[in-house]
């Protein structure tokens, strides 16, 4: 009885032990045991995999009386009134796809593909007037993306072009950002 207590035990500590290390990793999350970092490479990829999908959500969007909305796909995302069954489809799609939320904030669109937590996430955005989503701040500057010269997604630490025009792939690192602007 005592070997199988500690057997039990045993292998209980070991799962406690994997669960932890993959936590500190790449963090436990609800569309997947373990969601590392996507790439620049890997969502230009991802971007030409899914580009219909998002072209469809983005056409609906620009046109809809919506100018700021936040869809988490955690939630049924039943809050935005969508009377376009491609649209939903679309979403379901991206959902199934891996992507956490949708965002529309002024002249963005944007979809989150990773996240670590409140402190990370990175995906693609969408500008629709074109303008890069940073108010035109310099990305050079010393101060890109801090309080003195903000940008519109919280916490960008990078924004690279992808191959269609107004499509960029961005990172919003809290940590990132802390220590380049304490």
């Amino acid at each position: 009885m005592k070997k199988i207590i500690i057997i039990i035990v045993s292998v209980g500590c070991i799962l406690v032990f994997t669960y932890g290390l993959l936590w500190v990793l790449g963090g436990v999350t609800t569309t997947g045991f373990f969601n590392r970092q996507i790439n620049h490479t890997r969502m230009k990829n991802i971007f030409v995999e899914d580009y219909v999908f998002l072209r469809k959500i983005v056409d609906y969007f620009i046109y809809s009386e919506h100018t700021s909305f936040f869809i988490r796909f955690e939630d049924d995302f039943d809050d935005v009134l969508i009377n376009n069954d491609d649209v939903v489809i679309a979403l379901e799609t991206l959902r199934a796809r891996g992507y956490f939320s949708i965002h529309r904030q002024d002249n963005i669109i944007y979809f989150q593909r990773s996240s670590r937590g409140r402190h990370f996430g990175n995906g693609i955005v969408y500008s629709i007037d074109g303008v890069e989503p940073n108010y035109g701040v310099n990305p050079r500057s010393p101060f890109y993306g801090s309080a003195e010269e903000p940008t519109q997604i919280m916490f960008l630490t990078k924004l690279e072009p992808l191959i269609k025009s107004n499509w960029f792939y961005y990172e919003a690192d809290f940590r990132e950002w802390r220590l380049r602007y304490r």
